[in-house]
């Protein structure tokens, strides 16, 4: 960015706040909805589901508005999100259908800063975790990068175990990438029921009405789900990177914990794990 152009931005910053809010407060004044999530683990695949529904509007790309957050200056105010603006700047300058009452956005870092989330928006606030099997995910090639796994074991680890943390709380649901995929309408009905939402028809059909059409880690432009990808890392060619995979610990652990099924041959390390 140059100078110019940044100094510009910085100086409209408190006004950009200002009209954001009072936009929010008028147009979108139900509960925002976040998403959060390891990378590959179906973010993008909820984002288009729920960008179906007429009363939520999502962002047809990842905002990283909560990924860096600002240090309150006093104990009694909670950290705030350094880069809010660019949330509100879209809103104010983009057309938003008339039909939607609540946004959503998905950034898979998300799922770290839950705590700073909750303290900011208060009970003003949908969270979404969505989890996946972790061997699905760490044997996911990377969109632009042939031939490259796109996450690797700690990165995983760490923010299944974030997500986790906060199982339990009335404000966080955690839905599975398989049970999306495998039960949808079931799934997605129970999400709705979360998000205090009617189970609109459209989201059948969510390829058809959702905004979300093209995404930089799909492939391939919105389709329908499909199971293709589910234990993928059973395929004889993944064996090498189960193995390496499995040298971690935590995976029989946090893998159980989420209701996925270890074999016997990888509960236990004989190098003792990582």
């Amino acid at each position: 960015m140059n100078k110019t152009l940044k100094k510009i931005k910085q100086s409209t910053y408190p006004f950009i706040i200002s009209r954001g809010r009072k936009y929010q407060q008028k147009n979108l004044p139900d509960s925002p909805i976040i998403i959060g999530g390891c990378a590959r683990s179906g973010t993008t695949l909820l984002t288009a589901v729920l960008g179906a529904h007429p009363s939520i509007y999502t962002f047809p790309k990842e905002m990283r508005v909560f990924n860096r957050w600002n240090s309150s200056a006093e104990a009694a105010n909670p950290p705030a999100p350094r880069r809010i603006d660019k949330l509100y700047r879209y809103l104010l300058f983009n057309r938003i259908p008339r039909s939607k009452r609540r946004w959503a956005e998905k950034s898979a870092t998300n799922v770290r800063y839950f705590p700073e989330l909750l303290a900011y928006y208060g009970q003003h606030l949908k969270l979404i975790n969505i989890v996946r099997d972790g061997r699905d995910v760490m044997t996911s090639y990377h969109p632009v990068k042939p031939n490259t796994f796109y996450v690797e074991p700690p990165r995983w680890i760490r923010d299944i175990k974030a997500g986790l943390e906060f199982d339990g709380h009335p404000q966080v649901f955690r839905i599975r990438y398989e049970d999306l995929v495998l039960d949808f309408e079931a799934t997605v009905r129970n999400l709705m029921e979360f998000l205090e939402e009617e189970f609109h028809p459209n989201l059948m059909e969510y390829h058809r009405h959702t905004p979300i059409k093209n995404a930089r880690g799909w492939f391939d432009p919105v389709q329908e789900v499909f199971t293709s990808s589910i234990e993928r890392w059973k395929k004889p060619a993944m064996q090498t990177r189960i193995a390496e995979i499995m040298q971690f610990d935590d995976m029989p652990i946090l893998l159980r914990r989420l209701g996925y099924d270890v074999p016997a041959d990888q509960s236990d390390t004989p190098t003792g794990g990582r």
